[in-house]
């Protein structure tokens, strides 16, 4: 069978501005907001030269991937409620030391806890288009909220370190809520706490999982498609930079 040649360049797909006619806005903390991803890896890297030197750069990125990666589902037993957040780093962590042959003991972990949150803390830097979008929620009387399956310690501090202090009517983490994303009550609790219906709520997050959690709990939802990754389900709203998300409040 002879392939069709590629499309010219032209001919890719362009992301459409989104307009969300709502009352109040939901975001998402983690690769949203905040640059999460290359701050998690800056700490694990430093942490990880503290607790096993000995390994190469090629050895080590590999070992952090598989942290990251979380096989294991440590993270979402944490964020369903199932565990509480040491015993989810003591899992991830744990099954990093034996997969070197080791034993993690609470030393390590107080070794790790203590370079990995001073590492990570200084790499947290905001998405601009984040930023972006908040000031036009803002312009607009919309109050916004943080929805984060994260620690609520570990929220606030990026909140802190991100310079946004202030610019949130509620920051709402999964153990706060006894259940995290994608769990529609995750969301209508949300909704609740602002006084808002989840019709008239927007959703922004860059997980097309925690993006249909919304939808499914009946908020306005937007996936946040950075990577241009695609297959988002029909009637799914998507940006591909937050740019193109405006913001209209719901009944002017």
């Amino acid at each position: 069978m002879t392939e069709s040649p590629a499309p010219p360049e032209s001919a890719a797909p362009q992301s459409c501005s989104v307009t969300l006619t709502v009352s109040a806005l939901v975001l998402d903390m983690d690769d949203t907001i905040n640059r999460t991803g290359p701050a998690m890896r800056t700490g694990l890297w430093r942490a990880t030269e503290e607790l096993w030197p000995q390994l190469d750069d090629e050895e080590r990125g590999r070992r952090i991937e598989d942290y990251v990666a979380d096989r294991a589902g440590w993270f979402d037993r944490f964020s369903s409620g199932h565990i509480d957040f040491e015993t989810m780093r003591r899992g991830r962590l744990g099954d990093m030391a034996a997969g070197l042959g080791e034993r993690l003991d609470d030393e390590r972990l107080h070794r790790f806890e203590s370079v990995y949150r001073a590492a990570f803390a200084a790499a947290c830097a905001p998405w601009p288009d984040a930023l972006g979008l908040i000031d036009r929620a803002d312009a607009a009387g919309v109050p916004v909220a943080v929805l984060s399956n994260s620690a609520q310690r570990m929220t606030l501090m990026k909140v802190d370190r991100l310079g946004l202090a202030g610019r949130f009517a509620l920051v709402l983490s999964s153990d706060r809520l006894g259940s995290g994303k994608p769990d529609p009550a995750a969301y209508r609790a949300a909704c609740e706490r602002l006084g808002a219906e989840p019709a008239l709520t927007g959703y922004v997050d860059d997980s097309l999982r925690d993006a249909g959690g919304a939808a499914l709990a009946g908020l306005q939802s937007c996936w946040l498609d950075r990577a241009r990754r695609g297959g988002a389900p029909a009637g799914q709203r998507v940006v591909t930079d937050l740019d193109r998300l405006l913001i209209e409040r719901a009944g002017r």
